[in-house]
């Protein structure tokens, strides 16, 4: 009797351990955010240390992380905003899932190009003859050139583009005769273009993004612009920064918010655990925030 008693009691504590388990995966809040290498994965890093029970979840990009966000597979993420209206075109039902929750910070749109293939100081004077280095279906740069596009599609729908991204974009633009220019979005003091975009210095600058006729056409569900005007101050990126009378001069470009978005039905469900999830945003934005000054 005594063993049987000891058994039950064994598998008492058994379930009840696996029903505690089940309940913390319950309220876990699975974080989409990007390559492990860049700064979306350090800004889930940051978060995770101040809100417990967030996992943070390595993904493809933007447009990964709202198909994930949208069924179910990660409670929210981090995104860029333009990606909310590419997506919003694709998928006007599936947006609606969506409860945007912070800002992170902002990120350029740098557009790096060959300097003897393109002659123009800004991005308005791309046509059919040049192509575009924009990465792979869903990272940033191919969600803001897709975003571009729908603003104005005259303009720069007829542009090619190519989905090489990284070094190999860098290269390709060095060599100019397959790519000429290459967009990469990054917030500022990005270490890609800080440490590794010098090295092609002699052959690469960059060049102005500044499209005034964005603002107007890109807008999102609410009908706030997506993209505001700023610059690269002089001086940011060594040596692919146009020359000026003292050094390098600033390069004007557009800029798109980073922004963290959550599931609704898991805001819904687990409304307690989101204020702890929203209070931790809160106290990590110092920390995110160091991810884009200079070191």
């Amino acid at each position: 009797m005594k063993k049987l008693f000891l058994l039950l009691a064994a598998a008492t504590l058994g379930l009840s351990a696996v029903t505690t388990a089940q309940a913390a995966d319950a309220t876990k809040f699975r974080l989409c955010t990007g390559n492990a290498k860049l700064n979306y994965y350090a800004a889930g890093q940051h978060l995770k240390r101040h809100a417990s029970g967030i996992e943070v979840i390595e993904s493809k990009g933007s447009l990964d992380n709202l198909d994930k966000v949208t069924a179910g597979e990660c409670d929210g993420a981090f995104v860029q905003s333009d990606a909310l209206l590419v997506y919003s075109s694709r998928n006007a039902k599936a947006i609606s899932a969506l409860q945007r929750a912070g800002v992170l910070y902002q990120e350029q749109a740098n557009l790096i190009c060959n300097r003897k293939a393109y002659t123009s100081a800004r991005m308005v004077d791309l046509n059919e003859t040049y192509t575009v280095a924009v990465g792979p279906e869903g990272s940033g740069a191919n969600t803001t050139w897709a975003a571009f596009v729908m603003a104005d599609k005259k303009r720069y729908g007829k542009v090619r583009t190519t989905d090489a991204t990284g070094t190999l974009a860098l290269s390709m633009v060095s060599d100019g005769s397959e790519a000429q220019c290459a967009l990469i979005i990054t917030a500022l003091n990005a270490p890609f273009l800080k440490n590794e975009a010098p090295q092609y210095a002699d052959s690469i600058v960059l060049v102005g993004t500044d499209d005034r006729d964005m603002a107007n056409g890109a807008k999102d569900a609410r009908g706030q612009q997506v993209y505001t005007y700023g610059e690269i101050p002089a001086g940011t990126y060594r040596g692919i920064q146009p020359s000026g009378v003292f050094g390098s001069k600033a390069v004007n470009t557009i800029q798109v918010d980073a922004v963290f978005v959550a599931n609704r039905d898991w805001i819904a469900a687990h409304s307690s655990e989101f204020e702890k999830v929203l209070q931790g945003f809160a106290n990590a934005k110092p920390d995110i925030a160091k991810l884009v000054q200079p070191k």
